[in-house]
């Protein structure tokens, strides 16, 4: 298989999870022959040997490859490397929801061993992209450059924690990046891979930061971005994204994911870049508690 790792494949991400969470990351790579079908995924497994999904993580990265044209025989192959892949997962146990890769589409293998399937949804944006956006895109992106507002690429950690903590503050909830995070995150994916870019106003004070894993040949991810309130309405977002888009392009990505399009709000922002909706699977083995979980939606939905 192709030797080229996606961001969650790299082994300073690899590194930086097991750091940050006490997790052991565990490479699942199966060929059935030289020529292929081959498949290869990362899992991270707790002190009981469960899977876990770290925290931070959109997914548990799972590639496929097959050098079969006809969809019938790419099925076939699928489903021959997913099964031992499936298996693992079964025999282990999973500690949370597993959020498989967009680029699993058939999660049938999964469904007839037992897991329960969930689904959410993501934005993909292919480069080059400028084509494919919206008209209100542009005259907010007129409008932050009117304002003075500029994106600089930057290795300093400190402008971007200003911005997420505010943002963490005004939507109620946490990252769990903090300075000690943040430095070795960069310490360990070094700063091609963990590129951080922010939005400066006229007076120098950082209004909007985005950080993304990148790495050439692949599609990068967003991992973390914020916004102070004051610029929110200002164009501050959308310009830092465009920057980071036109520099990970010009560094050798094939395209983004946006990592995320389930809340209305988000979906809604990220839908006017002229990005593709896909879907992800998640997936859980059975427990009592589980079972106790899903029976307490279930009720709870019938209230709607």
């Amino acid at each position: 298989m192709n030797e080229t790792f996606g961001p969650l494949e790299l082994p300073g991400w690899l590194e930086f999870n097991s750091w940050r969470t006490g997790l052991k990351s565990h490479r699942f790579s199966l060929a059935l022959t030289p020529e292929g079908p081959e498949a290869r995924a990362v899992l991270y497994l707790d002190r009981r040997g469960r899977v876990k999904l770290p925290r931070g993580n959109p997914y548990l990265p799972v590639y496929f490859r097959s050098a079969r044209q006809r969809p019938s025989g790419r099925t076939a192959d699928w489903h021959k490397v997913a099964a031992p892949l499936v298996d693992e997962m079964r025999r282990r146990g999973s500690a949370n929801q597993l959020y498989l890769s967009p680029e699993v589409e058939d999660v049938r293998p999964w469904q007839w061993r037992g897991f329960f399937v969930g689904v959410r949804y993501t934005y993909f944006l292919d480069f080059p992209f400028a084509a494919g956006m919206d008209r209100e895109i542009r005259r907010v992106l007129d409008k932050a450059a009117g304002l003075g507002l500029i994106v600089e690429r930057v290795t300093d950690f400190k402008p971007v924690l200003e911005c997420l903590v505010e943002t963490e503050i005004r939507q109620g909830f946490a990252y769990g990046l903090g300075p000690r995070e943040l430095h070795e995150a960069r310490n360990l994916l070094g700063d091609e891979s963990l590129r951080m870019y922010v939005c400066f106003d006229r007076a120098g004070q950082p209004v909007s930061a985005l950080v993304i894993l990148h790495s050439p040949g692949t599609r990068a991810m967003e991992w973390v971005a914020g916004t102070k309130s004051a610029r929110l309405r200002d164009g501050a977002p959308q310009l830092v994204r465009r920057a980071s888009f036109d520099d990970v392009c010009a560094a050798g990505a094939t395209g983004i994911d946006l990592c995320g399009a389930n809340m209305a709000s988000v979906a809604a922002s990220k839908s006017h870049w002229g990005a593709r909706l896909v879907t992800n699977y998640g997936v859980r083995t059975y427990t009592l508690r589980t079972g106790a979980r899903i029976l307490a939606d279930w009720r709870e939905a019938r209230k709607l």
